[in-house]
């Protein structure tokens, strides 16, 4: 079988991620596209599968190609699929379970309920960090092509689009007008979520590490959202800043912030939590009264992860809208553009860095 290039790891091995030059090069089932891969975004995830924290090899296979953030450019397809050669697309990255429980046979397998679903470059299936993909139309989602520079931010829009999306749904519970959100972590997902909440007219701050006057702050006034550092304002003093906390979304990863997240809700408030946090941090809380700050405030605190093709479609609406608003402000977000050969210098995080971004052709 010919062979291509991509970035691997073996799962459960620290340190692991290389360069092959003998990874399969698919042959698209039939029904299926082939897709040349432009770019890959770098993340977290990949970061803490290079450390070897998790991550799982498809059957048989010593290796796993990494990378679920991606953007690529159709080869092929079969004769009236939705997508067709020369189209701009993003892949979503969950595969449904076996089972096809509830959700996975209704094509949500992002909230796959028995735990057994699959997902590109994590668990399962080699990943978008390699020359091509065979994919079905299904889960390939198709951009505008004026959104070119910028649409590898898809995947992680998409999350912030299902954490949002899903606050709102909650909420339908009662009569709801939120007016204030805050943002914790400006990472992409904290960057993207504040510009999709200011898209929703909500007046936005973010919470950050970084200093008032950084590249960030700048970047985020730019769009009418307001900032502060956390490293000088503690968290629990932020609603005396902005008022009433409509929304809280989570993004920092940091463990110690989601007991602050949760408490700075207002009443009827909604805390979207979106960060996997790792190891096994203990942390003292006075659970008695959040409990009842929980209860007689009508709070609701729900984690999201991953999206469905849903929301990948209305982040890609959103990408548009935000470019038509703000010419070149989302270009900025990606502060890294590197050959994937150098996979090695992407996957060590600079502190001025948004996005990093692997480029396969």
């Amino acid at each position: 079988m010919p062979a291509m290039r991509a970035v691997a790891v073996v799962p459960g091995r620290h340190g692991s991620a290389h360069l092959r030059d003998d990874a399969p090069d698919p042959r698209p089932a039939e029904g299926h596209a082939l897709v040349r891969v432009l770019e890959a975004g770098v993340c977290g995830t990949d970061v803490e599968i290079h450390d070897g924290l998790y991550g799982e090899a498809p059957p048989g296979s010593g290796f796993l190609i990494l990378g679920h953030e991606n953007l690529g450019l159709v080869e092929s397809s079969p004769p009236g699929a939705p997508v067709q050669p020369g189209d701009l697309v993003v892949a979503t990255v969950r595969r449904p379970c076996p089972e096809r429980c509830p959700p996975c046979a209704r094509g949500q397998n992002d909230m796959c309920m028995t735990g057994h679903f699959l997902e590109r470059g994590i668990r399962g299936l080699h990943g978008f960090m390699s020359e091509r993909y065979s994919e079905s139309p299904a889960y390939l989602v198709k951009l505008p092509r004026h959104l070119r520079g910028f649409a590898v931010l898809l995947e992680p829009m998409s999350v912030v689009q299902k954490g949002i999306d899903h606050a709102y749904r909650i909420q339908e519970r009662l009569s709801w007008e939120p007016r204030t959100a805050v943002v914790l972590g400006a990472g992409p997902v904290g960057i993207l979520a504040a510009m999709t909440l200011r898209l929703r007219g909500l007046d936005v701050t973010v919470a950050a590490l970084e200093p008032e006057g950084s590249f960030k702050d700048l970047l985020l006034r730019e769009a009418g959202v307001h900032y502060v550092s956390s490293a000088a304002i503690p968290l629990a003093e932020l609603p005396r800043r902005t008022g009433r906390i409509d929304i809280v979304f989570e993004a920092t990863g940091a463990t110690a912030v989601v007991f602050p997240a949760m408490r700075m809700l207002g009443p009827d408030g909604v805390c979207i939590l979106s960060s996997v946090t790792g190891g096994s941090q203990s942390i003292e809380v006075d659970l008695a009264t959040w409990n009842r700050e929980m209860v007689l405030g009508n709070r609701v605190v729900f984690g999201t992860v991953n999206a469905g093709r849903a929301h990948f479609e209305a982040g890609a609406r959103d990408l548009e809208i935000t470019e038509a608003r703000l010419p070149g402000w989302l270009g900025r977000l990606i502060t890294r553009r590197l050959p994937f050969t150098d996979v090695d210098k992407a996957l060590v995080r600079r502190p001025e860095d948004i996005k990093t971004v692997l480029v396969f052709h």
